[in-house]
């Protein structure tokens, strides 16, 4: 093999790329880049726009040219983990995953207290907005947030974590909330402390 064009067999360019004593491996990563390069840059750029971040928004062409930093260190040490080597499709779509998570770890990292620090109405008009993904990542994100954070580990974390965030994410009222029948007995004062409370952690972690 004389060269590695941008036509060749995906198997064969992936091989390549994986072979760090190949002597065609940097002429691989050219021809990689000239393959998926555009492909990247679309997906993260979509997954940035997804998360409506107004600071995110004014940076976002160094943010996405970070990201996509990050995705080519990633892909040199995860790319010979893709097994399914003569499927292009399937090769897109583990690629698009690996740049959404990138992307998600990125802006959460950066941008998560631009996030949580909006007031509650604000808040709920930005979930409004999110995409599912999205939304679902950052739902994810503040109960990781929350669960191993040293200050808010006492008996009733779990309770206390469901009840912000119906409160917070779903926008359900005290009352709504006190029909749930483990949260009958709880007065609108406990549910008004544990949401400030876990309003305030949030902000703490992220300072």
């Amino acid at each position: 093999m004389n060269d590695i064009r941008d036509q060749q067999p995906l198997h064969q360019l992936l091989r390549v790329c994986c072979d760090s004593k190949s002597p065609q491996r940097e002429a691989a990563w050219r021809a990689f880049l000239t393959r998926y390069k555009l492909f990247i840059y679309q997906v993260v750029t979509h997954r940035c726009l997804s998360w409506q971040v107004a600071r995110l928004r004014r940076q976002l062409s160094d943010v996405v040219n970070d990201i996509v930093s990050e995705v080519f260190i990633i892909l040199t040490k995860s790319l010979a983990q893709f097994r399914e080597t003569d499927n292009e499709k399937k090769f897109r779509a583990w690629l698009a995953t690996v740049c959404n998570r990138a992307s998600g770890r990125f802006i959460k990292q950066t941008f998560f207290s631009e996030i949580v620090e909006s007031d509650l109405e604000e808040f709920h008009n930005y979930l409004q907005g999110l995409e599912f993904d999205s939304c679902w990542e950052l739902y994810e994100s503040i109960i990781e947030q929350l669960r191993f954070s040293d200050s808010t580990k006492k008996r009733n974390l779990e309770r206390d974590i469901n009840i912000f965030q119906f409160y917070t994410w779903s926008d359900l009222s005290q009352p709504v909330i006190q029909t749930h029948p483990c949260y009958a007995g709880i007065g609108h004062r406990v549910i008004d402390n544990v949401v400030n409370r876990l309003r305030i952690q949030l902000k703490k972690i992220t300072d």
